[in-house]
């Protein structure tokens, strides 16, 4: 063999060596395993998951370790699922397979590092996870297996007192504050009156006649005009009808002018023949009391309180009753009508 057939001979023997040497542990750096527990510390016969990752490009076929059974003598499996795997964008596979283990002897128990056997063998190099450690904790009392299988306590009876809900009357309190303060705003926020008396008993709903010819009633006996107060006269009666029209109509007569309250009847089927007229003979007088002052006789006074009476009595709306009220007005007249024998 001449010198330059034996250098090309070294060279590629070289290659070679440097090839196996150093292409296995590349191969091996571009998989890598991990092991990771939900937690560290349970309690004795509780149960967490462990988590084993292998992460490899696509082409290689590469397998997790078989655990069955046991992961240490004092760690066991409880359930495994099968392997689940991930595509990565970059040509790369994550695999992943859950472990449900448990633990029936308290104390600190180290787990040593997996191996990924077959894979180590494939690659030529070492895979393994870090070791870990679980904490198994028994919070019960110690069992003494010198006095046997005992019958189970019966449940204690412990008295009640009510300083033990001392601790939880700030909380109470507060959350009551806050309720109360969130219906406010909201409340107020809708536009509604907030109830100063939430408690307060709900008072029956007076028919809208029944609150007019009460009013009219007072008028009426305090004498106003008669005592030289006619404005303040009819600005009751006015009022007062205006106040009953809102109610039985749904009219705004509180905000409109005498010509635009007749103009809102025109629309509306109003019983009663001269029921609109009596009102607008009322209005009329009273808008010339008001602003042109004029000073009305004795007997225009008067004809205005009748129209107003009568206005309210022939629009009422009537009510019905049930069978039970009918009934009792019925056995009421028939006791009158005895009494009148």
């Amino acid at each position: 063999m001449n010198k330059n057939a034996y250098i090309k001979w070294l060279r590629f023997n070289l290659a070679l060596i440097a090839l196996v040497v150093i292409g296995f542990p590349a191969q091996a750096q571009n998989v890598s395993v991990s092991a990771q527990m939900d937690s560290t510390v349970i309690f004795i016969g509780g149960q967490i998951d462990l988590k084993l990752q292998l992460s490899q490009p696509e082409e290689m076929e590469l397998s997790f370790p078989l655990l069955t059974d046991t992961i240490t003598r004092n760690v066991e499996i409880v359930r495994l699922n099968e392997p689940d795997t991930l595509n990565n964008d970059n040509g790369r596979l994550l695999i992943e397979q859950n472990f449900r283990i448990t633990s029936f002897d308290s104390g600190l128990h180290y787990i040593p590092p997996i191996v990924f056997e077959e894979a180590s063998q494939k690659l030529g190099a070492l895979l393994q996870t870090e070791p870990m450690a679980l904490m198994v904790i028994n919070p019960f009392e110690e069992v003494d297996p010198q006095k046997g299988i005992v019958d189970i306590k019966e449940p204690q009876e412990t008295p009640f007192h009510f300083s033990e809900l001392y601790k939880y009357l700030p909380w109470v309190l507060g959350l009551l504050a806050l309720a109360g303060i969130v219906t406010f705003i909201a409340l107020r926020y809708f536009g509604k009156d907030v109830p100063v008396k939430i408690f307060k008993k709900e008072e029956p709903v007076i028919p809208p006649h029944q609150k007019a010819l009460k009013a009219l009633d007072k008028i009426k006996e305090e004498k106003l005009w008669q005592h030289n107060r006619v404005k303040e006269y009819y600005s009751g009666v006015t009022d007062t009808l205006r106040h009953y029209i809102e109610e039985r109509y749904e009219i705004r007569a509180m905000e409109q002018t005498t010509d635009e309250i007749m103009d809102s009847f025109k629309g509306i089927d109003v019983t009663g023949v001269n029921s609109i007229d009596n009102l607008k003979q009322i209005l009329m007088t009273a808008d010339l009391v008001k602003f042109a002052k004029h000073e009305p006789l004795p007997d225009e006074n008067d004809l205005s309180m009748i129209n107003a009476y009568f206005f309210v009595n022939q629009t009422k709306e009537e009510e019905i009753k049930s069978l039970d009220e009918e009934k009792a007005e019925m056995l009421k007249k028939e006791e009158n009508e005895a009494v009148k024998e």
